[in-house]
């Protein structure tokens, strides 16, 4: 019987606990100004003017070294990209003096194989040509019928 009571007892005393523990915390923010010896008229965290002007520093510091390296990586990000456009153009200048390089020496070529086409002297030396082979030619046939006679 006693062990009963016992259990009772100590179920009770788990169950009233709980039931009016504080399980939702306040999202509304309240400031009040208070003396010493005031009463507060709700629970919380009560900061003095040192704490306040600490955590609006610690803020505003945070804010100035977040602005800083933003700065920072944007400038990276230029910097890089200035560089990146910068080795284009080079490169891009590089090929531009490699295609006029081989275009030049291709017209060049071609001049050349014009002219040859063009034969200007070609008439003389095929007249001299036909000439020579004909005369060695006909000292040939000579040579061969003396030889058989």
């Amino acid at each position: 019987m006693f062990l009963r009571i016992l259990i009772i007892t100590i179920s009770f005393l788990f169950l009233t606990t709980t039931t009016f523990a504080q399980t939702k915390t306040s999202t509304q923010s309240l400031v009040t100004s208070m003396s010493k010896g005031d009463k507060a008229p709700f629970s919380g965290t009560l900061l003095n003017p040192a704490a306040v002007a600490r955590i609006l520093a610690e803020k505003e510091y945070a804010k100035k070294e977040c602005n800083i390296n933003l700065e920072y990586e944007k400038n990276l990000l230029i910097a890089k990209c200035n560089r990146d456009t910068s080795y284009l153009q080079r490169e891009l200048e590089i090929e531009k003096s490699k295609y006029n390089s081989i275009v030049s020496a291709q017209k060049e070529e071609i001049e050349t194989l014009r002219n040859l086409a063009k034969g200007s002297d070609s008439t003389l030396w095929a007249v001299v040509g036909f000439t020579l082979g004909a005369a060695t030619s006909i000292a040939i046939f000579f040579a061969a019928t003396e030889i058989a006679k």
